[in-house]
């Protein structure tokens, strides 16, 4: 399954919420990083594997915007909440707090 989303965070910031979701300590959909870059990240989850990639859209109409693609072989109930997240996440918040903008 493919997913995607476009936010307003740089595709750096987004791998980044991308290893703080999956990967910090009590996190809720533990993975383990298995590869990664400046622009993707490789996750082994318990029953399948994630693969998240952030680069910048290339539309006349989406300056300054990221895509971000999540693949994975499995239905997985995190690829949504993780999406949802960096749809809405305040590029302006600092870098160590996720929060979501306003509606």
């Amino acid at each position: 399954m493919i997913s995607e989303v476009v936010t307003k965070l740089s595709p750096e910031a987004v791998i980044e919420q991308a290893r703080r979701f999956f990967t910090d300590e009590g996190a809720f959909h533990s993975a383990t990083i298995v590869d990664e870059s400046d622009t993707h990240l490789t996750l082994g989850m318990f029953r399948s594997r994630l693969a998240i990639s952030a680069f910048p859209d290339g539309g006349s109409q989406s300056a300054g915007l990221t895509r971000v693609r999540v693949s994975t072989l499995r239905r997985n109930d995190a690829v949504g909440r993780f999406l949802v997240l960096v749809a809405t996440a305040d590029p302006a918040a600092p870098a160590d707090e996720v929060t979501v903008a306003p509606a």
